[in-house]
Parts: structure tokens; sequence; C-alpha cells
């Protein structure tokens, strides 16, 4: 049976994907200034000239592996999901236990990004895009629970909320200290501030 060759984008792509893995491992091991191209060509076993033509600098591969650790740090995936079917039930899994999931490799490469925001302007641009969209679902989460239109009111809940993920993220990360009963806490009140029903659905579930 004669060999199916992939196409030539298909062949691309995936060692396009192989390099942003292997890339994305070695910065949450290294961090972004102690990974050179060299290395990341070599544990992704491509020719150096070849990377450089999938990706034109290193700065390149953080861009794109940014966008997508953005998304994962806060399993935004999961959110959009009930914001698209307005599953209150869904929405609210999300916002009790966005604050306390833990996904080490994931939440230290999004620290690292954080860091290098503060540096590079193109990776800020995308961790302001994201902050952005993030805080946008957020409120549409809140004004789901309270049953309204978004408002002013539920822009407010999204920022503090996203306080509250950030410094969860942080604490677990660099301290190793647990933030479950801590965020819980301070969620809870978020939820209060939303309505009155989403409180109390939150408290028949404990």
């Amino acid at each position: 049976m004669p060999r199916v060759e992939r196409p030539s984008h298909a062949r691309a792509e995936l060692r396009r994907q192989n390099i942003k893995e292997v890339a994305r491992q070695l910065f949450v091991e290294r961090g972004f200034h102690l990974t050179g191209v060299s290395l990341i060509a070599k544990d992704s076993g491509v020719a150096v000239q070849q990377l450089y033509r999938d990706f034109p600098s290193k700065e390149d591969i953080i861009a794109a592996i940014a966008d997508e650790a953005c998304k994962r740090s806060a399993d935004l995936g999961m959110l959009n999901t009930a914001l698209a079917a307005k599953d209150r039930e869904g929405v609210l899994t999300w916002l009790t236990s966005a604050t306390c999931r833990k996904d080490e490799e994931g939440d230290r490469l999004f620290l690292e990004i954080v860091a290098e925001a503060s540096r590079n302007d193109r990776v800020n641009a995308i961790l302001s895009q994201a902050k952005q969209k993030m805080s946008k679902d957020v409120s549409r989460a809140f004004a789901i629970l309270g049953g309204v239109a978004v408002g002013e009111d539920h822009h407010l809940l999204a920022e503090a909320f996203m306080i509250i993920w950030f410094g969860s993220l942080s604490a677990r990360t660099r301290h190793g200290k647990p933030v479950q009963s801590a965020s819980g806490k301070l969620v809870a009140c978020l939820l209060t501030q939303a309505g009155g029903e989403a409180s109390q659905h939150m408290d028949e579930r404990r």
C-alpha cells in the first residue's frame, strides 16, 4: 500500500507546534532569558536555520506561546462554553473554581509572561488583549448570574475577580500557599454583590 504523504503545510504546522511545545517546557523550566534558540532547536530536533524560518526570532516563539498560555491559565474555554449556552450553573462553577485551580507548569509560565510583558511591548500587547477579553467575559458571567444585562457594576466585579484570581495564582506559585479558603470567601463576596440569588445558589452547593 503506498505511503500517504502529509501536505507540506500540514508538516510545517506539526513542526511549528512541536517547536512551541518544546519551547514552552523549556521556558517553564529555565525561564525566557536562560533559554536560547539553539537549545529549543536541539530539543525539538529541528535545524536552527529551519527554526528561524518558522519563527524569525525567539520573541516570535514567546508571542505564539503567550497567547495560548493566557487562555489556558484561567481555563477560559470552560467559561466561554458556559457563556455561549447561558448556563448559570456552568458559569458559577467556573467562578468558584478558577481562583483555586492548579496547573503548576501553566501558572509558572503565566507569571514568566507577566514579567516579560514589563520589558517586551509585543508580549505586553498580547497580555493586555487577553486581560480585556477575560474582563469582558467575566463581566458577562456576573450579569448572567444576576439575570440582567451587563452594566458598569459587572465590570467592577470582573476587575475585582481578576485581582483575586491573579493574587491566588501568584501566592500558590511563588510561595506554595493554599489559597482556596481565602479566595473562596472573596469570590463569595463578589457573588453577593452580583445578586442574592447567585450567592444563595452557591450556599446550596456547599
